[in-house]
């Protein structure tokens, strides 16, 4: 039986470290939360099923909620919940744990991999903002570490949950605002890559140039990898350096239709 492993990146970070799990793993295939809960059940006896998100302030981003609670999960299924985070995300374990039980399932193993952070829209850059190639790598070797170790107690059937309380429950309360203050200037090459980005369906196209919906997922997709850096959150972000994770190509992070079936 195949095992499966749920993704959602906006960056980069949770897909590589979904890809090397997988890979670790074997027998596993990977499927994109932003496709949508599927309609058939998933998991059953004998499967492992995982969920590799990023923490959004020690929470899950909505997109993750949404999908894990429409998810039709089998009796005997082996849950597991890796997250991927800049600073702390431990609370997103929690906020998964919580979820899976309502639903009469236990996570049987669910930890943190610190990665290289990515949230340019942070108050401090100097801690969440893009690093050296030097220090980028450094820390994509430990994740690289870490998550060999964790598809080792994911297919050996370890029992482990590093968990603290979730810090952020309130974060998509003015779900408006977050992408109020999101601007593109005159470089925007009309290409369209932002809109194919969105996991949520948030941005359309107007004479080429993004329009955002205000039904934002802050993955910062659209602010991180337009290719002209034609997108920012007011002066906030101007000078300050994207991050893509180096081993993630754009169009691996793409879902033009599935997109469509997530607007929250």
């Amino acid at each position: 039986m195949k095992h499966t492993i749920y993704w959602f990146s906006g960056t980069g970070n949770s897909l590589y470290a979904a890809k090397a799990l997988a890979e670790a793993m074997g027998n596993t295939v990977l499927v994109p939360i932003a496709q949508g809960a599927p309609p058939e059940a998933a998991g059953g006896e004998g499967c492992k099923l995982g969920f590799v998100f990023p923490s959004y302030y020690g929470d899950l981003p909505r997109l993750v909620r949404a999908f894990a609670e429409r998810l039709n999960i089998l009796p005997g299924t082996d849950l597991f919940a890796v997250v991927t985070m800049g600073a702390f995300g431990q609370g997103s374990v929690k906020a998964m744990q919580q979820l899976l039980a309502a639903k009469g399932f236990p996570l049987r193993y669910g930890v943190g991999v610190r990665m290289n952070a990515n949230y340019i829209l942070a108050y401090d850059p100097a801690l969440f903002g893009a690093k050296s190639e030097r220090r980028v790598r450094t820390k994509l070797d430990k994740a690289d570490a870490k998550l060999r170790q964790i598809a080792a107690d994911i297919q050996s059937g370890k029992t482990q949950l590093k968990t603290s309380p979730i810090t952020a429950q309130t974060l998509y309360k003015n779900v408006a605002a977050l992408d109020a203050e999101f601007t593109v200037n005159d470089t925007c090459t009309h290409c369209g890559l932002c809109a194919r980005l969105c996991p949520v369906d948030n941005i359309k196209l107007a004479d080429g140039k993004p329009v955002w919906q205000h039904h934002c997922e802050h993955c910062v997709a659209c602010i991180s990898w337009c290719p002209a850096a034609a997108i920012d959150k007011g002066t906030d972000t101007a000078k300050r350096t994207r991050y893509r994770n180096p081993h993630i190509k754009v169009g691996e992070l793409e879902h033009p239709q599935g997109a469509q079936n997530n607007a929250i």
